[in-house]
């Protein structure tokens, strides 16, 4: 999340946080439940791509990628990453000496179904007062916009169908980007303009995450501690469109990632939050629109102790499969794999707390830095987690079954990807590069990964 100082400890990170984003002020009631919006551009500047807005940084060298063996991985198989790209596209007013901005959020766009079978690869990343749209096999910055005295903080996408002029339905990938300023903006990307925003909240959002059961479904998680759902609708032709808020699920504490449980997407919401991992109940038909959590999950990170920290704060959460969750806490040092149905299991109906049914729990960074998040790509059984160092730390769990379960010895990643070395012109040095965030598309074709020093970093899966 925005803006933590490097060299100090999480408690004054988060506080550096809560100061630069307002969190002391009490949240205000939203009053409207229904927007309306048409086609504009609705405060977004677009730029000329590529050239003027990114620059391409050089690698020395194509062997940086190491591997540390996992015990028990006979079978296992590394996978080779070529570097593609490093680009400074989120610069601030373009400067070239920009290496401050850091990146926060980055998702794939989904596929469309191109009957050619050409359809390239487009990855959405967000920092600073800007969101790029990248083609990942050229590096090529296609679109990039800009709102003044913004931060995005998440972006996500999603696919609508809308008639057209001709009375023809349509498919056409939504963008949407929020931040600091609380607004939604919704990006038709191939039109190249901005068609609507959502005034969702009055404190910044921090993350966004569009249902897979119901497209039209956007979850907006903001510092005001409330997680709200809204029906974005499908704009007509002209670019009308209404949107209209469905559910406010309240917490405790600001909610930092989200995921829609893969069993039942339009049942149960699961958000990681500075205060701990939860779940809702989010069926729309309930007569109830605004719900406190279903179940707090615990863990055993919880029990030390330690005057100066809480180790409640959950930054990292995914699913890897249907079940199985991935998820880490501040300062733990490794990674949980539980499981979301044998956690629900145990739970009793006095209680809203549940031990999560740990699986295993893997090796990671002993870093004191929050905010590293994580990611799964759940079609390939690979789990991905950037650090502190600038490595990509990798787990493969394709061999993994009920039969063959995991010890209990902490599990060590099947290999790690090593931050190549960096230069600008040939002469300085790009060091001290922190991943905030590293994804891989579900064809399992790229990984990006995002870093505090306004680089977006292209792999190629070979």
């Amino acid at each position: 999340m925005p803006g933590s100082p490097k060299d100090c400890n999480q408690n004054e990170k988060a506080a550096a946080i809560r100061n630069i984003l307002g969190k002391s002020e009490k949240p205000q009631q939203h009053k409207h439940k229904q927007q309306t919006a048409k086609r504009s551009h609705q405060g977004l500047s677009e730029e000329e791509p590529h050239t003027k807005t990114a620059r391409s940084l050089q690698t020395e060298g194509r062997k940086d990628l190491s591997t540390v063996p996992r015990k028990n991985s006979k079978n296992k198989e590394v996978i080779n990453l070529e570097p593609l790209h490093f680009l400074q596209c989120h610069s601030r007013e373009n400067s070239r000496e920009d290496f401050k901005t850091q990146l926060w959020s980055c998702a794939f766009q989904p596929c469309l179904g191109d009957s050619s079978g050409k359809e390239s690869v487009i990855v959405a990343t967000c920092g600073g007062d800007s969101v790029c749209v990248i083609d990942c096999e050229t590096g090529k910055v296609l679109k990039k916009y800009k709102v003044a005295k913004e931060e995005f903080f998440s972006v996500a996408w999603t696919c609508l169908s809308m008639v057209d002029t001709e009375g023809q339905r349509r498919k056409f990938s939504v963008l949407a980007a929020a931040g600091r300023h609380g607004i939604v903006k919704l990006i038709h990307t191939k039109a190249n303009f901005c068609y609507g925003e959502i005034k969702a909240h009055k404190k910044p959002i921090s993350v966004l995450c569009f249902s897979p059961a119901q497209e039209t479904f956007l979850f907006t998680g903001s510092y005001d501690k409330r997680i709200i759902l809204w029906n974005i609708g499908v704009p007509d032709c002209a670019y009308n469109f209404r949107a209209s808020q469905l559910l406010t699920l309240e917490a405790s504490s600001v909610p930092l990632r989200m995921a829609l449980v893969p069993a039942c997407p339009e049942r149960y919401l699961l958000a990681a939050c500075e205060d701990g991992c939860f779940a809702w109940e989010i069926r729309v038909e309930k007569q109830k629109d605004r719900r406190s959590c279903l179940t707090e999950f615990q863990f055993p990170i919880y029990e030390k102790k330690d005057k100066d920290n809480d180790f409640h704060l959950v930054d990292g959460l995914a699913f890897l499969n249907q079940d199985l969750v991935v998820s880490k806490s501040c300062m733990q040092g490794s990674l949980y794999l539980w499981s979301w149905t044998q956690s629900l299991k145990a739970q009793k109906k006095t209680s809203r707390r549940v031990n999560a049914a740990i699986i295993t729990e893997l090796q990671w960074s002993d870093t004191e830095l929050p905010y590293l998040t994580l990611s799964t790509c759940p079609e390939q059984q690979h789990i991905f987690c950037g650090d502190e160092k600038g490595n990509v730390w990798v787990y493969d769990f394709n061999h993994y079954t009920q039969k063959n379960p995991f010890s209990k010895e902490k599990v060590a990643p099947s290999q790690i990807l090593n931050w190549p070395s960096l230069t600008i012109k040939g002469q300085k040095q790009v060091n001290g590069i922190i991943i905030n965030n590293v994804t891989v598309d579900p064809a399992f074709k790229y990984m990006v990964a995002l870093t505090d020093q306004n680089i977006v970093a292209i792999w190629k899966i070979i």
